[in-house]
């Protein structure tokens, strides 16, 4: 599988506690959340991304979902809730629905980095722009070593 356009991560935490998305199996659709703010700080994070670019979701300390976002700009939902902005994303893999998951999928285990662990918050974060995330894979080849990485832990080859 091509992950030249795993550019993102993204940490999910829903309000109680359980797993969001885990309901969906590869190849399905659904709407990935941003939490709405006054300054609509949020709705400008979630239409940084481009269509096609692919998102690591981070939940409870392990990688739960890599995803494909495949409408060109954030939509806004009118219904009552926390998350009104969204992207529709496709699953391209999951973790199975055993909880809790295999070690494997621990984040610091697929990033390989601990700092991986203190991006929190719900915005998506560009992984290039991350000093963490540049001191632990610039000497290593950068973002296509690092998607390299993540297509070989994840088993998409």
């Amino acid at each position: 599988m091509n992950l030249e356009r795993l550019l993102w991560t993204k940490n999910v935490r829903p309000s109680d506690g359980t797993w969001a998305y885990m309901n969906f199996n590869i190849g399905q659709l659904f709407k990935l959340g941003w939490k709405a703010t006054a300054n609509k700080k949020d709705y400008f994070n979630a239409d940084q991304l481009e269509r096609n670019d692919l998102i690591l979701l981070r939940q409870h300390g392990y990688v739960s979902h890599l995803v494909k976002v495949l409408n060109r700009q954030a939509e806004y939902d009118d219904l009552t809730g926390d998350f009104i902005f969204y992207r529709i994303v496709e699953i391209v893999w999951k973790i199975d629905n055993i909880i809790p998951p295999s070690e494997n999928y621990k984040a610091d285990k697929i990033f390989d980095f601990p700092e991986v662990l203190h991006f929190m918050g719900g915005n998506a974060m560009k992984l290039q722009d991350l000093p963490t995330f540049q001191e632990a894979w610039n000497h290593r080849g950068g973002i296509s070593a690092f998607q390299s990485h993540v297509e070989s832990k994840l088993e998409l080859i």
